[in-house]
């Protein structure tokens, strides 16, 4: 049961002063300078959690978010707040109560008080503009993990019907292990009732690319929106990032960054790449340089650490305490997955791509498939989380066939 939030009394003549402004200039509502409590009381399991604000963290025309620390158990959380007069609130906080995946960001508690909603969530001391200063040592490796991880929530509010619509930078918060979470879906729409945020057809264009860079062209001009308005927007915070580890005069030597960045930031829609055309390209393939052909190794079974490993034919079963699964080879496997199928056989990514000259990319691991719970999957579908534990018991494995194959065949991994 919540317990409704206590306002600091101290802060009673500052709310009078704004009531009495607020009458005098109607045009206060759309300020930033929220009156916010000093002090939000709230109850779980029946437990008194006391939350004192600490400093603003972010703050626009429309909203601010603010740090507030638990004074007994040392927890930090976030907390938006927006004018309910402008019904950001209560769209956005529809997109918490609905949405449920790893990298999204997900609501703790929510309530309205004085005419401001207020939507707390876990804090994160970082998001994607801060990992080159307060997060030393990322590498390439690093940054294509951190967008397979926003690729994965993409492909999720696809299949939710969502369009996140200001997908960049600042976010996208990031922990010390390099996991992340969109957050802020003030903008967000479904795809069956958009919400466009530049629909004066006198405002400038070229100004508004300017100051908004992230955003889709067919955004900035009030056309309608898709699902690759948001693939436009991850592209871009793609090729900016790169700018972190790969110089201008260095580009070359990155081909697959730029043909996947430059077919991300098409201007024209249809010839952007779906969020699986992009999970699947070999941008990402060293995520996966693991994996290796091993079904001509004979079969075997093994116990390491407590973790079962029966190798039969094409497949390898493997089981520990966290969850079980199975990774078929797919050289051998006929049958691919109908996502796979379509890729393999496209000829040319759109007939409107300004740099599709051979056809879309696709993996060399796209034929790997993954068995959990009796479902299959292509082994880019997962979450990385799930990738990460599949690689460390898929090493462990490699190596036992080290061990029991004839030294002289040798271990024919992928390169």
């Amino acid at each position: 049961m919540h317990k409704h939030p206590r306002i600091d009394i101290r802060m009673i003549p500052i709310y009078f002063t704004a009531f009495v402004f607020f009458i005098i200039n109607v045009k206060y509502i759309y300020s930033s300078a929220l009156y916010i409590p000093n002090e939000i009381e709230w109850e779980v399991d029946n437990r008194k959690q006391i939350y004192i604000k600490n400093k603003s963290i972010a703050s626009s025309s429309f909203a601010e978010v603010l740090l507030y620390e638990e004074i007994n158990e040392n927890i930090s959380i976030a907390i938006k707040a927006q004018r309910l007069e402008l019904h950001s609130y209560a769209r956005e906080l529809e997109f918490y109560e609905k949405l449920s995946d790893e990298n999204i960001i997900q609501k703790i508690f929510s309530f309205k008080q004085d005419g401001i909603g207020y939507i707390a969530f876990k804090y994160f001391p970082y998001t994607l503009l801060d990992i080159a200063d307060e997060i030393k040592n990322i590498t390439l490796i690093d940054l294509k993990i951190i967008h397979k991880q926003l690729l994965d929530p993409l492909l999720y509010l696809e299949g939710e019907g969502v369009i996140h619509n200001n997908l960049k930078h600042d976010n996208v918060v990031v922990d010390k292990d390099l996991n992340i979470k969109i957050i802020d879906f003030g903008m967000a729409c479904y795809i069956k009732d958009l919400y466009k945020v530049f629909k004066d057809e006198n405002l400038d264009i070229e100004k508004l690319k300017e100051e908004y860079p992230h955003c889709s062209p067919e955004r900035l001009i009030g056309a309608d929106q898709n699902f690759k308005t948001d693939i436009y927007s991850w592209g871009y915070m793609l090729k900016t990032s790169s700018k972190l580890f790969v110089s201008q005069n260095q580009e070359f030597l990155y081909p697959d960054l730029i043909d996947i960045y430059e077919h991300a930031l098409q201007v024209e829609v249809s010839a952007r790449p779906s969020v699986d055309e992009l999970i699947f390209h070999p941008f990402f393939d060293e995520i996966y340089n693991f994996l290796f052909c091993f079904n001509d190794y004979e079969d075997m079974k093994g116990n390491i650490n407590n973790t079962l490993f029966d190798k039969i034919g094409n497949k390898i079963l493997i089981r520990h305490s966290q969850f079980e699964f199975a990774i078929y080879c797919g050289c051998h496997n006929e049958k691919n997955d109908e996502t796979v199928t379509r890729l393999l056989t496209t000829k040319i990514h759109s007939e409107k791509c300004t740099v599709c000259k051979t056809g879309f990319k696709i993996s060399k691991y796209a034929k790997f498939k993954v068995e959990v719970s009796g479902q299959f999957f292509p082994i880019h579908i997962l979450k990385m989380k799930y990738i990460k534990l599949i690689r460390e018991d898929f090493l462990v494995f490699k190596s036992q066939i080290r061990l029991k194959s004839n030294p002289s065949i040798g271990l024919q991994e992928e390169s």
